[in-house]
């Protein structure tokens, strides 16, 4: 595992870490327990859990008896509800809830998703601030791609901005991780694994018609190289490329299998294969020529 520093305060996080919210089959403390000493096993050091869900907070809690917690970077999600207001009541209760749950002392940062933020009070902001300066919490931050994220960065409100990145992010995930990163924000990525490229989107591969070998450059421009590269997973080589943008603290990953944790933590320790940069852009620009001429 390869750690990096997290903005400001410094502190050395895993380059990749885990988001823990509801999955299937976890539905017991024990069950996020062993998910977190795998993790930790394997060199990740940096955990975000989602207001909410007792059986994680409760899962990790036990987990960090058994770590100093120095050594640990720890978050908590603020989650919005479309129907109501987020207040300043409801945002303290679920700080000190988390805290209680996971007895962690104080979280390392507190994030709000983008109906949190859209939600919010009006004193809401204010009173995560004093929260901040009280010390249950050391940082906050935004999460999300939307309008709402947008506003959240450049108002200067808020430390940290997590973001989806991926090997087919267009122009406007990029212009915001500039604007983030010229905001003195900390950066977290997260989704490095973007849907729509399995192989019914790729070229074909394998023997052409009549049994010949199509030709060599047919699969340029193309994302078959996902699923074709010799020691590569499609996986891999997208979490890879996220790993090579220097902005980003870590890489966020939702995972929820020991071989999964252990595959990942190793992609850290690995360059992208010779020539896969030049595949990724090769097809990054291919699809764009494509929707212009949609």
């Amino acid at each position: 595992m390869r750690y990096r520093p997290f903005g400001v305060a410094g502190k050395a996080v895993s380059a990749v870490s885990l988001l823990l919210r509801e999955a299937p089959n976890m539905s017991s403390p024990q069950a996020w327990r062993t998910l977190v000493f795998s993790a930790m096993e394997n060199g990740i050091n940096c955990f975000e859990v989602a207001a909410g869900l007792d059986v994680a907070a409760l899962g990790l809690g036990e987990a960090l008896k058994s770590v100093e917690r120095r050594l640990l970077f720890l978050s908590w999600r603020l989650r919005g509800d479309p129907r109501g207001v987020l207040t300043a009541q409801a945002i303290s209760q679920s700080i000190r809830s988390g805290l209680q749950k996971t007895g962690a002392g104080y979280f390392d940062l507190v994030t709000m998703d983008e109906t949190a933020y859209e939600t919010m009070a009006p004193d809401a902001l204010e009173h995560l601030n004093q929260l901040k300066a009280s010390g249950l919490c050391l940082q906050v931050g935004v999460v999300g791609d939307g309008a709402a994220v947008d506003e959240g960065i450049r108002s200067a409100a808020f430390d940290v901005a997590n973001t989806p990145f991926s090997l087919t992010s267009d122009w406007q995930a990029r212009r915001r991780i500039r604007e983030a990163s010229a905001a003195n924000m900390t950066l977290v990525a997260c989704e490095p694994f973007p849907g729509g490229l399995g192989r019914a989107q790729t070229a074909p591969t394998g023997r052409g018609l009549l049994g010949r070998r199509p030709e060599p450059l047919a699969g340029a421009g193309t994302y078959a190289f996902l699923h074709d590269t010799p020691g590569w997973t499609a996986d891999e080589i997208c979490l890879a490329y996220s790993l090579t943008e220097p902005t980003f603290a870590t890489i966020q990953l939702e995972l929820f299998r020991t071989e999964a944790i252990e595959r990942m933590a190793a992609v850290t320790d690995k360059d992208l294969p010779t020539g896969v940069a030049a595949q990724i852009e090769m097809a990054r620009f291919g699809e764009i020529a494509d929707r212009r001429r949609a």
